[in-house]
This record gives structure tokens, sequence and C-alpha cells, in this order.
């Protein structure tokens, strides 16, 4: 963590910081220290408060009460399901009938997260010019917290062509955000110049 946060900071040295619209203008800068000290400190205050009321007082509530029963060591329970940062692979991994095909899925599922940056070569450094690509994001969020909640469930009728349809929109999101996004910077900035990267 030591080496993140001074790789951080001499980055931070190097380029400097940038405002939210990702424009380099100095006057618009606000200095660190007072100001991102006091809201840093709040936000870590909040934190251990919320921490520690949820460490003390309710230490069970993020647990499955399925954890408390009796083991035993014939058969197999039916309940058990992966943690639910891993729901979304868990759901796409039984949306293919094919084992091998299902394994695969699930991996490219998580390797896919790796080629957002390669492949966001956007002009402008927010979102917000980009409409389409915000409406997109919305609809790759739904489906994920769809993917985790149809990964809890069994494997009946309306949650299997659930989980099939959000698989499908899972990895079509990726295939659809580059294009969108050239197409926008095409429109925005009328086909001219998209080969040379703005600084």
């Amino acid at each position: 963590m030591l080496v993140l946060i001074v790789a951080h900071i001499l980055f931070l040295h190097v380029t400097g910081s940038n405002n939210p619209l990702g424009i380099k203008v100095n006057r618009e800068k606000v200095p660190f220290h007072t100001y991102y000290t006091i809201k840093d400190l709040v936000g870590v205050f909040i934190f251990l408060f919320i921490f520690a009321v949820i460490v003390f007082f309710y230490p069970t509530a993020f647990i499955d009460p399925n954890n408390y029963l009796v083991r035993d060591s014939i058969d197999t329970p039916m309940h058990i399901k992966p943690e639910w940062y891993f729901l979304f692979a868990y759901t796409i991994l039984r949306a293919i009938p094919n084992k091998t095909g299902g394994v695969v899925m699930l991996v490219l599922s998580v390797l896919i997260l790796f080629t957002v940056p390669i492949f966001n070569k956007r002009k402008f450094v927010r979102i917000r010019f980009y409409p389409v690509s915000q409406v997109l994001f919305w609809c790759f969020f739904t489906t994920f917290v769809i993917l985790r909640w149809v990964g809890t469930k069994g494997t009946d009728y309306p949650f299997d062509f659930l989980r099939k349809l959000c698989t499908f929109n899972y990895f079509l999101y990726f295939f659809f955000v580059p294009i969108c996004n050239f197409m926008w910077d095409w429109v925005l900035l009328g086909g001219i110049n998209l080969t040379v990267k703005n600084s």
C-alpha cells in the first residue's frame, strides 16, 4: 500500500491534478490543505463510526443464516452460493449449459473487465459528454445487479431466462461502448483528426 501511495504522489507531482472537466487551468485549482484534509477526515470518521456500530452491535448482519446449520458430511446443501462479489460470474457460469463453455465464459467475464482501460479511447475525459455511453453504463449497472440477484435464485423458468439474457447483455456492453464513443467523437468533432490524441 505504501508503494501505491508513493507512486500516486509521484504521478500527481509530475502531471499535476485536474478538474472535473479535464481542462488544465491553474486558476481553477483548489489548494489541498484545509479543504481536502478536513473533507477526508470527516469521511474517515463517518466510516469508522458506521464500521464500529456494525462490528460491535450487529456482527452477524452480513452473514448468511444458513452458515449456522449443522453440517452434514454426506449430503451437499442446495443453498451453496459464492459471496456477493462473485455472484455475477457464478450466474454467467450457470447460464451456459456446456460445462467447458461455462468455465470459459466465467473466466472471460472477469478478464473482460481488464480491457476497459485499453478500449477507453474517448476524446473527452468525462462521460457526461457521452449521453449514449451514460445510458449504456446504467443499463450495464442494472444488468450487473440483476446478475447478482439471479445468482442467488434457482434454475426454474424466469430465472433461467433472465440469467441468459443478462449474460448476453453483460458481454454486449463491452462491445458497444468503444463503438459508441468513437461514433460520438466523430459527431462532436465532425470526423476531423480522430486519430490524434489530445493532451
